[in-house]
This record gives C-alpha cells, sequence and structure tokens, in this order.
C-alpha cells in the first residue's frame, strides 16, 4: 500500500466529480457518493459516510469516456470526519482504464465548489432492495448511506446530519414503525420518506411514493418543507 502522504502530497490529483458507489469487502452498508479528485494512485470522495483506515472497499463507477462500468479495489486511508466530510482512497493494482478516468480528468479539472453541502440521505431496506434502486442514488447527486437494520439507522443517525430518511420497505413491514421512530426521536428534521404502497396516518411518515415513479417524486419529497 501506499502511504497516505504519498497520495495526497506528491501525485498530482485532478478535479472531477463522478457518482461512485462504495462496498466494504468484508461485509456492510454500502455507500452512494461524489468524487472530489483524482490520481493515478487513489481518489478523494464527498461523503459523510465513516470507514476506518484500512478497510478495504470495492469502488464501483461509470467511465465517462467509454461510458461502462469501472471496477476497482481500494484502502481507506484517510476517514471522514464531521470537521472535513472527505473519504481519502488508495487503489489496488488499478486496471488500465483508470488511467483513463484520470487523463480525462486532467483535462477537464476546475474548480468544485465544496463550500455547498450534498444533500444527505440515509437509505433503508434489505440487499435486494438497496441494490434494486441503486441506480436512481446513484443518479441523485446526493450522499447516500445505505442500513438494514435498526443498529444501522442509529449508527448514522448518530453522526450524521440527514436531510432525508428513505425506507425502502412496504407499510406492512413490521421493521417499518421502529425505524421511522428512532429516526423521529434521533433527527426530527429529517424528512421521513417511504417509498413503496401506503399511507399516511399520524407522524411517523411525511410521505409515501410511488417506488417506480423514479427521481422526481422523490427529489420533491426530500426538499419538501415539513408543515
Amino acid at each position: 500500500m501506499l502511504p497516505s502522504r504519498a497520495v495526497s502530497r506528491r501525485t498530482p490529483r485532478f478535479r472531477t466529480d463522478l457518482a461512485v458507489t462504495l462496498t466494504p469487502m468484508l461485509g456492510g452498508d454500502r455507500v452512494v457518493c461524489r468524487t472530489r479528485d483524482v490520481s493515478v494512485h487513489g481518489l478523494s470522495l464527498d461523503t459523510a459516510a465513516w470507514f476506518p483506515v484500512g478497510t478495504r472497499l470495492e469502488v464501483t463507477l461509470i467511465d465517462p469516456g467509454s461510458g461502462s462500468a469501472l471496477e476497482l479495489v481500494a484502502d481507506v486511508v484517510r476517514e471522514a470526519s464531521n470537521k472535513r466530510w472527505a473519504l481519502g482512497l488508495v487503489l489496488v493494482e488499478p486496471p488500465p482504464e483508470w488511467a483513463g478516468v484520470v487523463a480525462a480528468a486532467s483535462r477537464k479539472s476546475g474548480p468544485i465548489d465544496h463550500g455547498v453541502r450534498r444533500m444527505r440521505v440515509l437509505v433503508i431496506g434489505d440487499d435486494h432492495r438497496q441494490r434494486s434502486a441503486m441506480a436512481l442514488y446513484v443518479t441523485s447527486g446526493w450522499d447516500v448511506l445505505f442500513a438494514s437494520d435498526e443498529a444501522g439507522v442509529e449508527e448514522a443517525l448518530a453522526n450524521v446530519t440527514l436531510d432525508a430518511v428513505v425506507a425502502e420497505l412496504d407499510a406492512r413491514d413490521p421493521k417499518l414503525p421502529e425505524v421511522m421512530r428512532i429516526a423521529k426521536r434521533m433527527q426530527p428534521a429529517a424528512r421521513r420518506i417511504v417509498r413503496g404502497p401506503g399511507t399516511s396516518e399520524g407522524d411517523l411518515v411525511h410521505r409515501f411514493i410511488d417506488r417506480e415513479a423514479g427521481l422526481a417524486p422523490l427529489l420533491d419529497a426530500v426538499t419538501a418543507v415539513i408543515k
């Protein structure tokens, strides 16, 4: 592994904004985020997700040049924190295609306004539901964290200020009331949304939206003013 100092100080980095999906290789919840910059040896990501130094991740993104999916393996060399939500990764034996991504970024590199915080959304659902909705969240431009159980929900809510909690669950799922109660208690200002059939009764869920309706109604629900 290259030391983090070599990656951050000696290797030329180029600003680029690409959607990235991270999956811990030894198990854990995946994350959807965006790149800050890339280099031949690694990349920096704009994300509130926390992975400890040394975590090995599967990194998936779309090569903007070819339009094909590019799968990489990387180790965490700099943790994200609430002082600076940036995750530093060093790549493990990057494929030749990665050099093309970096070269394209070097030609187009320009300033990225990191003063504008991305919307942060927690998505709750089992692995199947997470995977089926992945394309939607990758195109959202949001910083998306995933959780599959109550413990994961509590951990995310305790460490990150969220704009919304989105449940990929059916209204009759016994898990739904409990995760929404946790969200209401820990971060009452976050929108509580269910992508699935159902109607809002009480104040646990702000809005139910059609799972097949695409990004527009979800964006509307996440940004809606809570009355």
